[in-house]
């Protein structure tokens, strides 16, 4: 396996495993619970009109109309790129960088 190639099983545990809400807390980004929905700022627009889909594992923002899953939240947060994305998710599942699995 080269360095440059992500396995999709570990994209796929990313994307599913580590959990919106758990994402949002570690980036510092604060949930309130509206109702029956947990909201946060958006970290693409700014605006504080996303929620949470939890059986989805996605977070949406309805005044920019983006969907975010826990790769995509780190993106648009931090400024990182998609592996580096990667690299910080996979440290909070305690899993070695991809190029040493």
């Amino acid at each position: 396996m080269t360095l440059n190639r992500i396995p999709p099983d570990l994209l796929h545990r990313l994307r599913n495993d580590v959990h919106v809400p758990s994402v949002l807390e570690r980036l510092g980004i604060p949930i309130e619970r509206r109702g029956r929905r947990l909201k946060f700022r958006c970290p693409d627009c700014g605006h504080t009109d996303a929620a949470i889909i939890p059986h989805q594992n996605l977070g949406r923002c309805f005044h920019c109309e983006r969907n975010f899953n826990p790769i995509d939240l780190v993106m648009a947060e931090r400024g990182d790129t998609f592996r580096e994305a990667v690299d910080y998710l996979g440290r909070l599942l305690g899993l070695p960088p991809p190029g040493q699995l």
